[in-house]
């Protein structure tokens, strides 16, 4: 199995408080791996970290070269608010591919439960299942080999989950998933 990130020795810290220190992490090519945690202990921090969008206060973090790397947000980006579902979800693939891409992007969405009707609303007018359902067809869209979770069940009904666990069971990208359902857990990751 391929080396996709590695991580020795991170330390964050939210203002004087250390979220945590010395974290050890290696991600594999297909790995499912669950992050449990007490609220405010930083998870979600780890997978900011991890993604790129924040810096350790020290530690080294190394990824794979040209890895394929996404990450479905807790939070509906506000600048996608006015943007429709299929607008927010072709946002992520290249300029040049946009025309060839919108059949796939629409049978994603479709397969993720939306109606034909649905990809004109408006993303801040989604419901939150929806919006969660939109933030993760955004993450697939590319078909990354690593997807990064930050509780992708919250505001789900217990059809969605049930959608989302065969969903994930299937989806090739390996990922790291922060929830507090260890139902959804146990359902969908394997260490």
């Amino acid at each position: 199995m391929a080396t996709l990130l590695q991580a020795r020795a991170l330390r964050a810290e939210a203002g004087t408080r250390a979220l945590f220190d010395a974290i050890d992490l290696t991600v594999q090519d297909g790995d499912r791996i669950g992050l449990v945690g007490e609220n405010g202990c930083g998870k979600s921090t780890l997978l900011s970290i991890l993604g790129r969008q924040r810096t350790p206060e020290s530690g080294d973090l190394t990824w794979r070269a040209a890895l394929r790397l996404s990450s479905v947000e807790q939070f509906l980006d506000p600048a996608l608010a006015p943007r429709t579902a299929l607008e927010a979800t072709l946002d992520r693939l290249d300029s040049s591919t946009l025309e060839s891409s919108q059949h796939a992007a629409e049978a994603l969405l479709s397969r993720l439960g939306f109606a034909l009707r649905e990809l004109t609303y408006r993303a801040g007018d989604l419901s939150g299942g929806q919006q969660n359902r939109l933030m993760f067809a955004r993450a697939v869209i590319n078909e990354p080999e690593l997807v990064l979770f930050d509780e992708p069940t919250n505001h789900l009904d217990v059809e969605s989950i049930l959608f989302f666990k065969a969903t994930m069971r299937s989806l090739s990208a390996g990922f790291v998933l922060i929830s507090h359902d260890r139902d959804f857990l146990d359902a969908v990751t394997t260490c």
